[in-house]
C-alpha cells in the first residue's frame, strides 16, 4: 500500500479549512462541489489520525462525511494530466508537457508542469497567489530561494523571470524528484537547483527573493531563518495561508521588522509580499 485517500465528503464551501488542516500531511487534493479528496501517505496515516479528523468532521456537522481507501502505487502524471486544462496566473500559464498553448494565451510566460500530486499545478489558489507576487518581485540578476518547492513551479517561474540562480529545497524526497524533473522540462529553467531538505540544506548566504508556499504552521516556524537570508529590502512572498491566518501572519511578520508591502487573495487562501524595515 503506497497512498491513502481521504474521501470527504463536504461541500466546496467547507472545503478550505479541511485542506489547511491536511496540508501539513498530505501530498496532493482535488477539489469537487461536493467532495474533497486528499492523498497521504500511508506511513503518514494512523487509526490515531483518523480518529481525530473523524471528531473535526462531527464537530463541524458532518459526522459521516469521511471515506478511507488504500490505494496502490500510481502513476499520477498521468492520472493528473488527463483533467489538468493550462491555468493563467499573471503573466504565467501553467501547462503539462502534453497540452497545447490556447491562442488567446499566446502572449504567456509558459511553464510546463508535470505533476506527481495535484499541488504545485497552479490549480490551487496558494500556487497562483504566489505566482502573481513573484511576477512583480523578481529582478534580473536575482539569487531566490524557494523552501518547500514541491512541483518546483515557483522556482521555474522565478528563472523565466530573469533570476540568476535559484535555491529550491523541499524536505519531501518525492517532491524534489518532480521537481528536478519539472525543471528539465522548462527551458530557460538552468539557474534552478533542486536540494533534499529545508532552509538549512541552502548554501548559507542572503538572498535578492525567500519565496515559501507551504502552510501557517512551518512558515511561523520557520519566519526568523526567513527573514536571516533576506538581503536589505528584499522581498519575501509567502503563501499556503487561509484568510483566517492573515492577522497572525501579520503580527508575526511585525516581530520580525518585516513590513507588508502587498498582499493577494483568492478563494478563502491569502499570500503577501513583505519586506525588511528600512534601518
Amino acid at each position: 500500500m503506497d497512498t491513502v485517500e481521504l474521501i470527504l465528503s463536504v461541500p466546496d464551501v467547507d472545503q478550505e479549512w479541511l485542506i489547511g488542516l491536511l496540508s501539513d500531511s498530505a501530498t496532493g487534493f482535488v477539489q469537487e462541489a461536493d467532495t474533497l479528496r486528499a492523498y497521504v501517505p500511508a506511513e503518514a496515516w494512523s487509526p490515531a489520525d483518523r480518529e481525530a479528523l473523524s471528531a473535526r468532521l462531527h464537530a463541524a456537522g458532518y459526522p459521516d462525511a469521511l471515506t478511507v481507501r488504500a490505494i496502490a502505487d500510481t502513476n499520477w502524471n498521468t492520472t493528473w494530466e488527463a483533467d489538468l486544462a493550462p491555468v493563467r496566473a499573471g503573466p504565467f500559464l501553467l501547462c503539462t508537457t502534453a497540452a497545447t498553448v490556447p491562442p488567446e494565451h499566446a502572449d504567456a510566460t509558459v511553464l510546463r508542469i508535470d505533476p506527481q500530486m495535484s499541488f504545485g499545478t497552479g490549480h490551487h489558489a496558494t500556487t497562483r497567489l504566489a505566482l502573481r507576487l513573484l511576477a512583480d518581485a523578481v529582478t534580473p540578476g536575482d539569487h531566490v530561494i524557494d523552501v518547500g518547492t514541491g512541483t518546483g513551479v515557483l522556482a521555474i517561474a522565478a528563472c523565466r523571470r530573469g533570476a540568476a540562480s535559484v535555491e529550491a529545497v523541499d524536505t519531501s524526497p518525492r517532491a524534489t524528484a518532480n521537481a528536478r524533473e519539472n525543471v528539465s522540462r522548462n527551458e530557460g529553467a538552468d539557474c534552478v537547483t533542486v536540494r533534499d531538505g529545508s532552509l538549512d540544506a541552502v548554501p548559507s548566504g542572503r538572498a535578492d527573493l525567500v519565496v515559501a508556499n507551504i502552510t501557517r504552521a512551518p512558515l511561523l516556524s520557520l519566519l526568523p531563518a526567513l527573514r536571516d537570508r533576506l538581503r536589505p529590502d528584499a522581498p519575501l512572498i509567502l503563501s499556503g495561508l487561509l484568510q483566517t491566518d492573515a492577522d497572525r501572519m501579520r503580527e508575526a511578520l511585525a516581530e520580525q521588522d518585516l513590513l507588508v508591502r502587498d498582499t493577494q487573495t483568492e478563494d478563502g487562501w491569502w499570500a503577501v509580499r513583505a519586506a525588511p524595515a528600512p534601518r
